[in-house]
């Protein structure tokens, strides 16, 4: 179709190669057709560039979200380990409350002891001392960790905060993500659309640049 094409316009233009006019007018469709194919090469151009640029922005947004991925990975992984540690704490507690109020009762059965057993006084007394020793230290190891327990409460506070700043520019990312591969295949359908027409429009020219030279 397209040779048929060709060898009519061939004949046309052989028809007309007598007159001055048709050679004024060949002459202006190959300007024509030489500025087309300027103008198809200088948008594939254009469009090359803007889809390298693209391709670079991607990369970059890639690197960025990686970045951000492991962020996420590392809070997250901190704030098991506080949980853990909350946890911890929070057994140790029970277990010296329990220890606190088990030395209590003894101190309460032992004054009851001491009424009863006059002879065993100076023992019961000795013990109590060691068990008011005991609960006193058990009483500062508790202080102690109700302190090291609002610690690790307010750092799992900033870290859920974190976890919160991460996944929200997580969200940011993904969406500048998915815009840039937007263009991207706006920019690959213009690249192809217009290697397309430079083809034609270079075809165009060979035939044209061949009826030039048959003259």
């Amino acid at each position: 179709m397209k040779f048929t094409k060709v060898m009519t316009t061939l004949t046309i233009m052989m028809s007309l190669s007598t007159t001055s006019l048709a050679q004024n007018s060949a002459k202006e469709g190959l300007d024509k057709i030489k500025g087309n194919l300027n103008n198809s090469k200088t948008n594939l151009q254009e469009y090359e560039k803007n889809l390298k640029t693209v391709d670079s922005n991607l990369v970059e947004v890639g690197k960025a979200k990686s970045q951000v991925e492991n962020q996420q990975k590392q809070v997250l992984q901190q704030a098991e380990e506080n949980n853990q540690a909350m946890i911890r704490v929070t057994g140790q507690e029970k277990e010296i409350q329990s220890l606190i109020a088990d030395e209590q009762s003894k101190l309460n059965q032992e004054n009851a002891k001491i009424q009863e057993l006059e002879a065993m006084i100076a023992k019961i007394r000795e013990n109590q001392k060691k068990r008011e020793l005991n609960v006193s230290d058990y009483q500062l190891q508790l202080n102690q960790l109700s302190e090291e327990k609002k610690i690790w409460s307010s750092r799992q506070s900033t870290l859920k905060e974190q976890n919160e700043q991460v996944n929200q520019k997580l969200r940011s990312l993904a969406s500048e993500e998915n815009e840039w591969k937007a263009k991207q295949r706006g920019y690959q359908g213009e690249v192809k659309r217009w290697g397309k027409e430079v083809e034609r429009q270079q075809k165009i020219s060979d035939s044209y640049n061949s009826l030039a030279e048959v003259k």
